[in-house]
């Protein structure tokens, strides 16, 4: 009488762990460490054991279901983002995962390994500096990948992403065709490639434009970030004050009202992103918008495109625009300065 082939649960016995971790070690899961890896495959050699047809035929198939990381649902500009994304996928017939990671590279890593176990088509995602060796795994396990909004370029990744300079150079010309010229520059995390980019597109501006007096403070995609930085630029005098991302900008109106600073009349303000805030504030205000829902669209589309097995560009980029409005359009008297 032949003996039964060795089993699923077999190998995981012989091997000392579950059958669900032995079932990803064989898979190649990136999230099953090589030494366990490693162990279960020698196990399953020396069982002699052979997956079952239509179980690795059931592996093998879609699920029609992406990921989505994002780093915050509190943030409106990626709160849309989101949205946009899962209205765009549904429309193609898949599924979402959506996972907010808080700004924090750690809570990213551990998403993304959770996805990957989730056996999802394909990951769009906004990623931290720092979080490639997380990606590495993720390639290495044939997992399509965009990323969005920030870039690691070392990754190699197809990248959605927008240009701060067109709409930074805008903003920091019509600042100063109001007269407004001592201005202050709120500026992200020098771990994001926005907050790097943004930072250098600003004061390549001022250098084009030649503004002599400009103030920069350095924080966080916080709110109460862009709130601290506002009254530390007040504090130093600037006429006008430029926000490098959503939730500074709302800090920076929080902060403005506490001080009972009027916009669009004691201070010039530009924002960043569009969005239902900044546009019913009593001065509505002006803002450099990266058109979020094209990032989204365009970002999936590209997923789709690497699922099916289609080579997508490197890198999309989308330009940036500055949309006008009364809180940065009005003429400072040549003789008044902000004390």
């Amino acid at each position: 009488m032949n003996p039964s082939p060795a089993t699923l649960k077999d190998v995981a016995a012989a091997a000392g762990v579950s059958v669900s971790t032995a079932s990803r070690a064989l898979a190649g899961n990136p999230v099953i460490t090589e030494q366990t890896s490693e162990r279960v495959r020698q196990c399953a050699e020396e069982l002699n054991y052979r997956p079952n047809a239509q179980a690795r035929a059931l592996r093998s198939s879609r699920t029609h279901v992406i990921g989505v990381t994002i780093p915050s649902l509190v943030n409106p500009f990626f709160a849309t983002m989101a949205q946009v994304i899962q209205q765009e996928a549904t429309a193609r017939g898949l599924s979402t995962i959506i996972s907010s990671t808080a700004e924090d590279p750690g809570q990213l890593n551990a998403s993304l390994d959770v996805l990957a176990t989730q056996r999802v088509d394909g990951i769009l995602a906004v990623p931290y500096n720092g979080s490639e060796a997380s990606f590495e795994r993720l390639r290495k396990a044939r997992i399509p990948v965009v990323l969005l909004d920030r870039e690691l370029p070392a990754t190699g990744l197809s990248t959605v992403a927008s240009d701060p300079r067109p709409g930074m150079d805008a903003a920091v010309a019509h600042l100063l065709a109001n007269g407004h010229r001592h201005i202050g520059y709120l500026s992200g995390p020098m771990t994001t490639s926005t907050g790097v980019s943004r930072l250098a597109a600003f004061q390549a501006a001022c250098e084009r434009h030649g503004v002599e007096k400009r103030e920069i403070y350095r924080g966080g995609y916080e709110r109460a970030d862009g709130h601290a930085g506002t009254l530390t630029l007040l504090d130093r005098g600037v006429e006008a004050i430029i926000a490098g991302d959503t939730m500074m900008s709302v800090g920076a109106l929080e902060a403005c009202h506490a001080r009972k600073v009027i916009i669009g009349r004691d201070l010039a303000f530009i924002g960043y992103d569009d969005n239902v805030t900044l546009r019913l504030q009593a001065s509505p205000v002006s803002v450099i918008d990266q058109d979020v829902a094209t990032l989204g669209r365009t970002g999936l589309r590209l997923l789709v495109d690497l699922m099916s097995g289609a080579s997508p560009p490197t890198t999309v980029t989308t330009p940036t625009t500055l949309i006008i409005r009364p809180s940065s359009d009005f003429i400072r008297p040549a003789d008044e300065v902000r004390t």
